[in-house]
C-alpha cells in the first residue's frame, strides 16, 4: 500500500492501521480495535471514508455496553413491536429531528434516562399508545397494532376470569366471564386511557 501525505506536517508517511483505541464513559474503560490513518513521522492520527463510519459505530457500541443501553437492534425492534415510525418515536420522547434516527443507525447512544422512559415503553402498550396521543402522533398502523394487543389481552383476561370462576364452583356462564372481565379491564386500562385523553 501506498503511503499518503499527512495533513499535519506534510511527509509521505501516512499508512492505514488497526489499533486499540480506548473508550471512556463514566469512570469505566472499553477498548476496541480501531482501523485509522497514522502518520509514522509525525504520529497524527486520522479517519478516512468508511473509517470515520466504522469508529462512530464501534465507539457508540463500547458506549452503550458500558452503560448498559438497548442496543441499535433492540432500539428498531421496540419501535417495530408498535409499528411506529422513526419520527413518531422522537415525537413521543420530545427530542429533535433524526435523534432516533442517529440512535437506530447505531452511531450515537442514547442517555440512561432515554433508555429507561424507552424501556418502559416498550414494556406497556398502554403507555406506548398514551403517549403517541398525546404527542399527536397519527398513525392507523400503530393503532391497529394497539388495538390487537389490547384484543389480545382482553382474551386472556377472559380467559383467566373464567377458569376462577370455574374453579370457585361458578358455572361456566361466558356471558359473566365477559362482563367481569370487561369491567375489570376498563378499571385499569380504561381509566388510564380516560386521563390520557
Amino acid at each position: 500500500m501506498t503511503a499518503e501525505r499527512c495533513l499535519e506536517c506534510g511527509e509521505t508517511a501516512v499508512e492505514e492501521r488497526v489499533a486499540p483505541f480506548v473508550v471512556e464513559r463514566g469512570g469505566k474503560t472499553a477498548t476496541i480495535q480501531d482501523r485509522r490513518m497514522v502518520c509514522s513521522a509525525c504520529g497524527n492520527v486520522s479517519y478516512r471514508g468508511a473509517q470515520v463510519s466504522a469508529h462512530e459505530l464501534a465507539v457508540a457500541e463500547a458506549v452503550r455496553e458500558m452503560d448498559g443501553l438497548l442496543s441499535a437492534r433492540e432500539l428498531a425492534a421496540i419501535r417495530d413491536k408498535y409499528r411506529l415510525k422513526q419520527t413518531d418515536m422522537e415525537q413521543m420522547l420530545s427530542t429533535g429531528p433524526k435523534t432516533w434516527t442517529r440512535w437506530e443507525r447505531g452511531k450515537v447512544p442514547q442517555s440512561k434516562a432515554a433508555d429507561r422512559f424507552i424501556r418502559a415503553i416498550a414494556g406497556d402498550p398502554y403507555l406506548a399508545r398514551r403517549l403517541m396521543r398525546a404527542a399527536g402522533v397519527v398513525n392507523a398502523e400503530a393503532e391497529a397494532m394497539f388495538a390487537e394487543i389490547e384484543r389480545d389481552a382482553r382474551r386472556v383476561a377472559e380467559a383467566m376470569v373464567r377458569a376462577e370462576l370455574r374453579q370457585q364452583g361458578f358455572l361456566d356462564d361466558e356471558r359473566v366471564g365477559r362482563i367481569a372481565t370487561a369491567k375489570a379491564f376498563e378499571a385499569v386500562h380504561g381509566g388510564m386511557e380516560a386521563k390520557a385523553a
